[in-house]
């Protein structure tokens, strides 16, 4: 059996699997559009963003995502983007496995988490392994799970499928970055409720420069990068409320999901579903999942539903 090793000792920085990725997003990031690096150009030159990010890759737990500093820096951390890479083949393979292959064969019977199927129990490992990045460091067991550094051919589909989703969410997290540099954001006093319109116009941003690659090879994984970069959100707290200064992550998505114009059978809405289903697992909050829906859709509106219910927003 095939293996493969990407890792490169003098080229690849950090202690986690996700450091053999880095370029990957960042070329997605700079090339979205034929016009990206004349506005990041116009940027350096004119309002003093910095060409370069900050990666951080301290031994700690997870205390945030990604921002961008005073000093116009975006920043980056090694922990979170681990359970960022988590969450994409987590999300993919326990919809693939535990969802979509058994509707297809008219045998789903609503146990997505199967664990006697040997890429559920995997993915369920690997979920787990993140979520205690929000509790305490470690590092070796990612590399005795599927990641990107090391894997062989029987993982191979499943990892790769889940480093282009990865590459599109950060790519994503990145665009949303930049963009409170490109709106003047930095350098600006935001009140609560000012700054959490700044979030949507920050992601509204990002949502229209990675939106030019929908109709490329890639756009679905394109479009499923976006909803796993928000959908990691959620679990940062069992709250599902972004605070004072951040929208709801739950809004967030809902806004994203539906300016990309789904049609309503299109597994993206269950794709988008899922994490909230998870999140209500972990949180001991438990969300309904049918069995049988007209469409998936109907999933993602029926699950949303229920999360603003449990926020006593309705």
């Amino acid at each position: 059996m095939a293996t493969y090793d990407n890792y490169n000792r003098s080229y690849h920085k950090g202690n986690l699997p996700v450091r053999v990725l880095p370029d990957n997003y960042i070329d997605w990031f700079l090339n979205i559009t034929p016009d990206f690096k004349a506005e990041i150009d116009y940027e350096v030159d004119s309002n003093e963003f910095k060409k370069y990010i900050i990666w951080n890759i301290d031994k700690t737990s997870i205390t945030t995502n990604a921002f961008i500093n005073t000093k116009h820096e975006i920043e980056l951390f090694e922990n979170y983007c681990q359970f960022l890479w988590n969450c994409s083949y987590a999300f993919f393979v326990i919809f693939d496995e535990g969802i979509q292959k058994k509707s297809i064969a008219g045998t789903f019977d609503g146990n997505y988490l199967d664990t006697s199927n040997h890429y559920i129990k995997n993915a369920v490992d690997l979920f787990k392994s993140g979520l205690s990045l929000f509790q305490t460091y470690s590092q070796d067991v990612f590399f005795t799970l599927p990641n990107p550094e090391k894997y062989n051919d029987f993982e191979k589909y499943y990892i790769e499928k889940a480093n282009g989703v990865y590459t599109a969410a950060m790519t994503f997290t990145l665009l949303h970055e930049f963009g409170h540099q490109y709106y003047g954001h930095v350098t600006t006093y935001s009140d609560d409720d000012q700054s959490k319109k700044d979030e949507y116009l920050a992601d509204d941003f990002a949502f229209d420069r990675i939106s030019t690659r929908f109709e490329s090879k890639e756009g679905i994984t394109y479009k499923f990068g976006i909803l796993v970069g928000i959908c990691s959100l959620i679990f940062i707290d069992s709250t599902l409320k972004g605070g004072d200064k951040h929208p709801d992550p739950d809004h967030r998505l809902k806004n994203m999901i539906e300016k990309m114009d789904l049609p309503d059978l299109d597994n993206l809405w269950a794709l988008a579903s899922l994490p909230f289903i998870l999140w209500g697992n972990y949180f001991n909050k438990p969300l309904a999942f049918p069995k049988v829906v007209d469409n998936y859709k109907e999933l993602f509106d029926e699950t949303m539903n229920q999360l603003d219910a449990k926020k006593g927003y309705c």
